[in-house]
């Protein structure tokens, strides 16, 4: 009899705590969607036409900020022109938006690059010399959001890149210079919020 007794009252304990928590949270009108919807995932349309495949992950930490990591892979050809190399590359990104509420409206993005290439043509060094490169820029952009659900993202803005070779006999005059020096990095991505 004790045990039934007990296990009964340990029962409505817990019913009427979770008739409590379930008032409270209807008293404050939570939106799980609005909570748990931080992520974005995008596909840098413009990126096939310089040879590259382009992915970008933006987490939203505020309704001011977020923070974008990109992934590049470089196929080595550039508008059907073909370069002595091909690598991947990582690029992270803070994003403050300027107006709106991320994730839309304009905003303004300093950004970090790494890169890794191979060298894939002899003709370029006399050794199959890998390099790396890093970059930094700013863009300016503004980001479009469509059914609570998919986004725009159209940005640019100046980069400067900076290469390091494994082997100092290397020939840079054969490298595009969007590699090495100043260039300009643009955008137009479409992508999946949730």
């Amino acid at each position: 009899m004790k045990v039934k007794t007990l296990f009964l009252i340990i029962l409505t304990l817990k019913l009427i705590c979770l008739s409590n928590v379930s008032a409270q949270v209807n008293n404050h009108n939570y939106h799980i969607s609005e909570i748990d919807k931080k992520n974005i995932i995008k596909v840098n349309m413009l990126s096939p036409f310089m040879g590259t495949l382009s992915f970008q992950h933006e987490k939203i930490l505020n309704s001011e900020s977020s923070i974008q990591n990109g992934l590049y892979y470089f196929s080595g050809t550039i508008f059907n022109q073909q370069v002595p190399a091909r690598g991947v590359c990582f690029t992270t990104e803070y994003r403050y938006y300027l107006t709106g509420e991320a994730p839309q409206g304009l905003y303004l993005q300093p950004f970090f690059r790494i890169a890794r290439f191979w060298n894939n043509d002899l003709t370029f060094s006399n050794s199959n010399s890998d390099f790396y490169g890093t970059a930094f820029g700013l863009v300016f952009g503004k980001q479009f959001l469509f059914y609570d659900k998919f986004v725009l993202d159209i940005y640019g803005g100046p980069l400067f890149t900076k290469l390091f070779f494994d082997n100092k006999k290397v020939n840079t005059k054969d490298l595009p210079p969007m590699f090495n020096g100043y260039w300009i990095r643009a955008g137009l991505s479409i992508g999946y919020y949730f």
